[in-house]
């Protein structure tokens, strides 16, 4: 009968075990059907997938253009890597999910009009503002994932790995909130070569930045459509470029992270009318699973310049404490989809997961080792009695 028992209770510590794991890679969206894969008729699970491998742009100077299924009308363009799946908010609002790709062309469906229109009285963050820290911070966090991005009409070259461009811009941004007097903790580290692990590098320095528990955080590119007029803007008076909005959806951050990009949209369209030229929920990561206010911005195209780039980057810099609902006095009332502050708890969730697996396994292998529930109480006060025993005899040493 105890044989019996032990059999009863390994089999169901490893089944809690198994759970466990399996609800924790749920919760982290690691089985969906970008990460679920049949090949040869076998069931593929791509794991590592979502760190990398889908965040890739093209490298042949070519561009992927966007089709509204219906009219046959280009609505937008990116040279970032498309997949079926991929959603587009364009400058009007107006809604598309891509159906389909054939060579550059990727046709998508009119999916309606979002109601994002902000408010400063009405609008509601989302039901994910429970994933928000709650402590707060003024300060914001500035790092680059492609730090060899340049602009061709001023550095003659498209990318200059160790000192591109792109560093400049985020400096811009962070010399802009520091005029208006938030504290700006802008990364210089580079995350060179531009390939698939550029995120997995560039991670190390976002977890480093969010300790300081910023406001919100921006991972800074530039686009690489080769057309100049595509993110041409003409703000008071000067040359700039538009900025486009980037969201991972697959990361457990996703809702959130969306829900931020279209206040932040929203605000800045009533602000400065036509800077944000709109919103791509691209299939990757992005880190931002790290966090769920961080954001990954495309100011202009490679074929802009690095003066036109500037200029919207710094009229990007100079709304955001006004979106933010932050002060130079490290004060002030946290905007419409900012609840409670500062951000930086994305993976609190993973590592209650984590202590729960370790307490299943703990006692699984209590019940595993003594063949009862009583035997496991038993052994659980005998470690008790020894660490207090030890606890007296470091004492009386002492």
């Amino acid at each position: 009968m105890k044989n019996s028992n032990k059999y009863i209770f390994f089999w169901l510590s490893t089944f809690l075990i198994l759970f466990s794991a399996l609800t924790f890679l749920s919760q982290n969206n690691y089985f969906t059907d970008d990460n679920i894969v049949m090949t040869n008729n076998h069931l593929s699970i791509n794991f590592l997938d979502k760190y990398g491998s889908f965040e890739l742009e093209r490298k042949d100077g070519g561009y992927f253009s966007f089709i509204d299924k219906n009219t046959e009308k280009e609505i937008d363009r990116t040279a970032r890597e498309v997949f079926i799946g991929d959603r587009l908010i364009l400058g009007d609002n107006s809604l598309y999910e891509v159906e389909s790709i054939e060579g550059d062309k990727v046709y998508c469906t009119f999916k309606g009009k979002e109601e994002i229109t902000w408010s400063l009285e009405k609008a509601v963050f989302s039901t994910s503002s429970d994933l928000l820290a709650k402590k707060s911070n003024s300060s914001v966090a500035i790092y680059s994932t492609h730090t060899a991005e340049s602009y061709v009409p001023t550095s003659g070259k498209d990318s200059k790995p160790g000192n591109g461009d792109i560093l400049e811009v985020s400096q811009v941004i962070g010399n802009s909130l520091k005029k208006q007097g938030i504290k700006a903790d802008v990364s210089l580290n580079k995350h060179d070569p531009h390939d698939a692990n550029a995120y997995q590098r560039s991670r190390r320095t976002a977890a480093q930045l969010l300790k300081t528990q910023p406001a919100t955080i921006i991972d800074v590119h530039r686009d690489g459509v080769p057309d100049p007029k595509f993110y041409a803007q003409k703000i008071d008076g000067q040359d700039a470029t538009q900025v486009r909005l980037v969201v991972g959806r697959q990361n457990q951050n996703m809702q959130a992270n969306l829900d931020y990009a279209k206040q932040m949209k929203a605000y800045y369209d009533e602000k400065k009318p036509g800077l944000i030229k709109g919103i791509f929920m691209a299939k990757g990561n992005y880190n931002q699973d790290l966090a769920p206010r961080s954001i990954l911005i495309e100011v202009g195209t490679h074929t802009n310049s690095l003066e036109a780039a500037n200029n919207g980057a710094s009229t990007f810099a100079s709304l955001l404490p006004g979106f933010l609902g932050i002060t130079g006095q490290g004060a002030g009332t946290p905007a419409p989809g900012a609840k409670g502050g500062g951000i930086g708890g994305g993976t609190g969730s993973s590592i209650v997961w984590i202590l729960l697996v370790f307490i299943v396994g703990a006692v699984g292998f209590l019940l595993i080792s003594t063949g009862s529930i009583k035997g496991s109480f038993d052994k659980v006060k005998g470690y008790r009695k020894e660490f207090t025993s030890f606890l007296g005899n470091f004492k009386r040493k002492k």
